[in-house]
């Protein structure tokens, strides 16, 4: 089985563009098989077969079942009240000392876009009027991209918003809501691979990279976060999973502001 296994994960490497091979194996044996209950498979090699024969759809919906998607909007809620009552004051402070009024974030993994409209709701929330809020929004699912751009959700994730937000913010159509254009004007959504391209910016103010490294190799995590301390602004701000911990070597690079949150702060100076 190892080695159909192996040349499964360089097919769809080779075809896709995405580099499958630093996901933990035992991960992506999971995912595989429930692609394969999915289609009603038992073997390995009779799923091969099938994903050589049917082409870029099959290497799609195995990507998808891969880069699995399960979000909401202000998902574990204590972030963003963290982000809103400490973060956002601290930046904009350091913004006015400069006299600039420019925010920029960036939603590494962003699913269907409920993070980076999350992020947009609360600078607009905590900063108020007269600030211009750039938001980059990447991942490496073209279908939740499109989700994300169309900004219709579902009541189900709104749930964590109060009534007076989901006014605000959205407008309410007959199963659902969605995103004003107001908002969606404010993020920027991109396909994107975290493991092998380089950083979608530089200077940016804060990165969420939520929930998303968990799926990643030791290896794969060194890369992704240190490319997140090259895109950072001195002092900018790295928001991770609650299950998740920086890979060891990055003490003297980000100081921790929130262990419970997981906020960490780019340390000045550090070359």
């Amino acid at each position: 089985m190892d080695l159909i296994f192996k040349s499964l994960i360089n097919h769809v490497s080779k075809e896709s563009g995405i580099d499958l091979k630093q996901y933990r194996e035992n991960y992506l044996k999971r995912r595989i098989k429930l692609r394969m209950k999915i289609l009603g498979m038992q073997s390995l090699n009779e799923y091969f077969r099938f994903l050589r024969s049917n082409g870029k759809e099959e290497i799609n919906k195995l990507i998808n079942t891969i880069t699995i998607n399960v979000t909401e909007f202000m998902r574990d809620k204590t972030p963003f009240e963290f982000f809103m009552r400490h973060v956002l004051p601290d930046i904009a402070n350091k913004k006015k000392k400069v006299r600039s009024n420019i925010v920029r974030f960036w939603s590494a993994g962003c699913s269907c876009g409920e993070e980076p409209y999350s992020i947009a709701i609360c600078a607009l929330e905590t900063l108020g009027k007269g600030w211009i809020i750039s938001i980059y929004a990447t991942d490496i699912d073209d279908a939740c991209l499109e989700m994300a751009k169309e900004g219709f959700y579902r009541q189900s994730q709104l749930r964590n918003l109060n009534r007076y937000l989901i006014n605000k913010y959205f407008e309410k159509e007959d199963d659902g809501y969605r995103v004003k254009n107001f908002l969606k004007r404010l993020v920027r959504f991109k396909w994107h691979d975290l493991t092998t391209d380089e950083p979608v910016s530089k200077y940016l103010d804060a990165v969420f990279c939520r929930n998303v490294m968990i799926y990643f190799s030791e290896s794969q995590k060194i890369k992704v976060v240190n490319d997140f301390y090259n895109a950072l602004v001195d002092g900018g701000y790295l928001i991770i999973g609650k299950s998740e911990t920086l890979p060891a070597g990055f003490k003297d690079k980000f100081e921790c502001i929130s262990l419970r949150e997981k906020v960490y702060k780019k340390i000045t100076g550090f070359h």
